[in-house]
C-alpha cells in the first residue's frame, strides 16, 4: 500500500502464556521510486468518434500518433525511464494480441517520454477501442500501464466475421479473423436496401445471410456474396427478444428478417459460430422465403465446367469456395448417390459424388474426399436408401463444413423436400 508517509503501520499480536498482550509496532522502508504508470496522450485523430453509429472513425483512421510519458508514484515525469514499452489494444472484449504473444508494437522512451509515436491498428479493429502499453516484458519490468481515451470505429458486419486474413492460408478454412471476440451486429453491410435474413433453423440454431435487396421496402430478389453468411448457435430452438414491454421471446422462422445479433464467436471444427447469442426483432415479424438467397452452383470440373471446388487452397476456384459460401445455401445439379457406409450408420450422412456416373447398388465412396455429405433429417419426406446409385437432378443444402487441417468434410443441410429433386 502506498503512503505519502512513506510508513506501513502493522499491528503486532503478542501470546504469552494465558495474558495476551496487543501492542502496536512500526516498520519504515524506503520511499517508492521509479515509474509507476504511463500517461498516454491521444495526438491523432483528434476526432475520436462517438457511440453513435453515424459518428464512427473511418477505414482510413487506424494509424493513431501518441505521445508516452512516464510518471512516478506522485504523478510527475520519471525521467530515469529508459526502455520500451509494448502495445496492445483492446476491441471486442478481449486483447489483441493475447499478453503471452507478441505485441502489436513495442515504442521506446528516452528520459520518460516517447513523443508523437504512431501505432497501426489491426484492420479488424471494431467497435469501442481503446490501446493499452505495458512495460511488463523487459528485463527488469515496472509493470507499468496505461491507455489512450476509447476511439469508436463501425460495428463489424457478417462479412467481417467471416472473411479469412488470407484465402491462400493454411487456416483460410479454420479460422475467423475475429475468434474469441465479443460481437454484436445490428445492420446490413449494404444500407436501406440491405436485409438479414434467416435462411435456415435448425434445432439449435439458424444460419443467416446478409442480402442486397431490389429496393429499401426488402423487395425480393434478395442476393449475397461470399462471406455473407453466418451460423448462430443458440443450444436450443432459437429465440429472438420480442420489441415489447413483456420482453418475451418467439421462435424464429425461415425467410425471417431480423435487426441483429450479438454474442460470441468461436470455431468448432473450422465451422464458424455464434455462441450465447440474442437476436433482436424490432417491429412486425416479417417473413418471405423470396428474400433468401439463390443457392451458389457448385462446380466439380465437369464437362461446361471452368471450375472445380475441390481443388486445392492455392486454387483460388478451389475449396476455398466452400469457406465463402459457409452457412449458405448450395446446389449441386446430377450428382450421384454413394453407397451407403459408416457415416451412414453413425451420423446419418449419405454421400454424393457430384461427378459420379449412376450405378446399380452405388458406388463405395469412404475414400474418395470430392464428394458431399448430406444430412437430410429435417426432410421426412426422402429416404436416402431408395436413392443409392441414382442421379439427383438438383441438391439443395447449406453448408456447415469441418475442417480440421488437411481433413476436410464437406456437409450440407437440405431443408425441405423442395430442396431434393431425384
Amino acid at each position: 500500500m502506498r503512503s505519502t508517509m512513506n510508513i506501513t503501520t502493522v499491528m503486532c499480536l503478542a501470546l504469552s502464556g494465558l495474558v495476551t498482550t496487543l501492542s502496536a509496532c512500526t516498520e519504515e522502508r524506503d520511499p517508492i521510486t521509479g515509474t509507476s504508470s504511463l500517461r498516454v496522450t491521444l495526438v491523432s485523430p483528434t476526432d475520436r468518434g462517438s457511440s453513435d453509429p453515424l459518428d464512427r472513425l473511418g477505414e482510413g483512421d487506424r494509424n493513431i500518433v501518441v505521445t508516452i510519458t512516464a510518471l512516478d508514484y506522485e504523478g510527475n515525469v520519471d525521467t530515469s525511464f529508459q526502455g520500451e514499452v509494448q502495445a496492445y489494444v483492446q476491441y471486442l472484449g478481449t486483447l489483441t494480441p493475447y499478453l503471452s504473444g507478441a505485441p502489436l508494437a513495442t515504442v521506446t522512451l528516452v528520459n520518460g517520454v516517447a513523443s508523437s509515436k504512431m501505432i497501426t491498428l489491426p484492420p479488424t479493429t471494431f467497435g469501442p477501442t481503446t490501446v493499452w502499453f505495458d512495460d511488463g516484458k523487459n528485463a527488469e519490468p515496472t509493470f507499468a500501464t496505461g491507455s489512450t481515451e476509447p476511439l469508436w470505429f463501425r460495428d463489424p458486419f457478417i462479412r467481417d466475421i467471416q472473411t479469412p486474413r488470407d484465402e491462400m492460408a493454411l487456416d483460410a478454412l479454420s479460422k475467423s479473423p475475429l475468434e474469441t471476440k465479443q460481437i454484436s451486429v445490428r445492420t446490413s453491410r449494404h444500407g436501406a436496401l440491405g436485409r438479414l435474413v434467416v435462411n435456415s433453423v435448425f434445432a439449435q440454431g439458424y444460419t443467416l445471410s446478409d442480402v442486397l435487396c431490389a429496393d429499401a421496402t426488402g423487395r425480393p430478389p434478395c442476393t449475397a456474396e461470399a462471406y455473407d453468411h453466418v451460423m448462430v448457435f443458440s443450444f436450443s430452438a432459437p429465440r429472438f427478444d420480442e420489441d415489447d414491454e413483456d420482453g418475451g421471446t418467439s421462435i424464429l422462422q425461415q425467410g425471417q428478417v431480423i435487426d441483429g445479433f450479438a454474442g460470441g464467436i468461436s470455431e468448432f471444427n473450422g465451422l464458424t459460430e455464434i455462441g450465447f447469442p440474442r437476436t433482436f426483432v424490432k417491429g412486425a415479424v416479417q417473413i418471405d422465403n423470396a428474400r433468401i438467397p439463390a443457392p451458389k452452383r457448385l462446380e466439380a470440373g465437369r464437362a461446361g465446367e471452368t471450375t472445380d471446388w475441390f481443388g486445392p487452397l492455392s486454387d483460388p476456384d478451389g475449396i476455398i469456395n466452400f469457406e465463402r459460401n459457409e452457412a449458405a445455401p448450395i446446389e449441386v445439379l446430377g450428382g450421384v448417390v454413394c453407397k451407403l457406409d459408416d457415416d451412414y450408420t453413425t451420423y446419418k450422412q449419405w454421400k454424393v459424388d457430384p461427378k459420379g456416373v449412376p450405378t446399380p447398388g452405388g458406388v463405395d465412396c469412404s475414400r474418395n474426399k470430392n464428394v458431399l455429405n448430406v444430412i437430410s433429417s429435417a426432410v421426412t419426406e426422402v429416404d436416402p436408401t431408395t436413392l443409392v446409385g441414382k442421379t439427383v437432378t438438383r441438391l439443395v443444402g447449406v453448408v456447415r463444413p469441418v475442417s480440421i487441417g488437411s481433413f476436410n468434410v464437406w456437409i450440407i443441410f437440405p431443408r425441405t423436400s423442395a430442396d431434393i429433386t431425384p
